[in-house]
This record gives structure tokens, C-alpha cells and sequence, in this order.
């Protein structure tokens, strides 16, 4: 009789386990896409979300990620809010942007379309997917 209780409880606890998990990850926002340059993908780009395009005076860096040898990347618990996503190809691999050494992109910039104006994205209550980045630049 134990057992079937313990078989009982294990079962229950699993599905309870589910249900919670679940309804964590629909608290959590995350924001996916790729970053791509001429076609290719960049790997180990770094991509952030930002509160502005204008870099002159440095960039209010709100979260990032990475992106993977297949030029994906995943932004994980994202609050709420209006961001930019920026992509930086650190060619020299240093941590800082080097002017004229490292390419930077925006995504909605795509040069075929001429259209080079940032897209901002808003996060509200869900995830967002396929925000890529299609082209990058040096300055």
C-alpha cells in the first residue's frame, strides 16, 4: 500500500511540477532571432537590447546574449518594455566597440530594402521570435 501511495504522490508531484514550470515560463519574456551579414551567419556576436540607437554617448545596455555558431541567439527574462536590438561583431575579440575594426547592425536595418531605420520591439506579455539582425556595418 506504501508503495502505490509514493507511485500516487510521485505522479501528482510530476504533473504539479509541469503546471508550475509552465506557468513560470510564461512569466518569463525572452527575445530570439539571428544575425546574419551578406547571407552568413555572424557567430559570437554579441547582441543587446538597448533604449536608444544613438551611440555617441555610450549605450544604456538593458540585456544580452551571444550568438551561436549558427548566428542564433536567445535573450532569456526580458521585462516589459520598448527596446532596440543591436548586434556587435567584436572582430578583435577585446570586449570594446573599435571603430573601424568591429561591425555593428540594428535590427529592422536592411540595406536591399533600403530601409535604414531600427525597428524598436515591445515587450509585453509575450515572447518575441525571429528578431534578426541582416546586415552589419563598421564605422
Amino acid at each position: 500500500m506504501k508503495k502505490v501511495g509514493l507511485i500516487i504522490f510521485a505522479v501528482l508531484f510530476a504533473y504539479s511540477s509541469c503546471n508550475l514550470l509552465d506557468s513560470v515560463d510564461k512569466k518569463i519574456l525572452d527575445v530570439s532571432g539571428k544575425v546574419s551579414e551578406n547571407g552568413a551567419a555572424v557567430r559570437g556576436a554579441i547582441v543587446l537590447l538597448v533604449e536608444s540607437t544613438d551611440i555617441s554617448e555610450g549605450l544604456s545596455l538593458v540585456n544580452g546574449s551571444i550568438t551561436d555558431n549558427a548566428g542564433n541567439y536567445i535573450i532569456l527574462d526580458v521585462d516589459p518594455g520598448d527596446y532596440y536590438v543591436l548586434a556587435i561583431d567584436d572582430q578583435n575579440d577585446n570586449a570594446q566597440f573599435d571603430s573601424g575594426t568591429d561591425q555593428l547592425g540594428f535590427h529592422g536595418v536592411n540595406p536591399v530594402t533600403e530601409d535604414f531605420t531600427p525597428n524598436k520591439i515591445t515587450i509585453d506579455k509575450e515572447d518575441l521570435e525571429d528578431i534578426d539582425i541582416v546586415d552589419l556595418y563598421t564605422l
